[in-house]
């Protein structure tokens, strides 16, 4: 039997994949946070996807990763909504030069 720990709120319109983040992506739910974008992603094809970051305050490494791996199966990914700490931490990792990371409106 699957047990599900984190579940992410997500919508499909027009192609387009919207799944929205946690508050924190780190060691402890990452890989929890991995399996939910998975069982997201099977369920279509083909959409570009946007990580809605408006409720994230922290990423770490292994929060990159998750989203790196999605990356790396040739989707178009963009990650809007970010703080500047967050964005902060997208940029330092070089997330920022291969992945469109829009910052929050101020």
């Amino acid at each position: 039997m699957e047990v599900r720990t984190m579940e992410m709120e997500h919508k499909r319109e027009d192609g387009v994949l919207t799944i929205v983040l946690p508050e924190r992506i780190d060691p402890t739910n990452a890989s929890d946070a991995e399996a939910e974008i998975e069982r997201i992603l099977s369920e279509g094809e083909g959409e570009v996807i946007v990580f809605d970051a408006s409720n994230m305050n922290y990423i770490s490494s292994a929060g990159l990763r998750v989203i790196i791996k999605v990356v790396k199966q040739g989707r178009n990914v963009t990650v809007k909504d970010v703080s500047s700490d967050v964005y902060d931490i997208f940029k330092v990792s070089g997330f920022t030069n291969f992945i469109n990371v829009e910052k929050r409106a101020a």
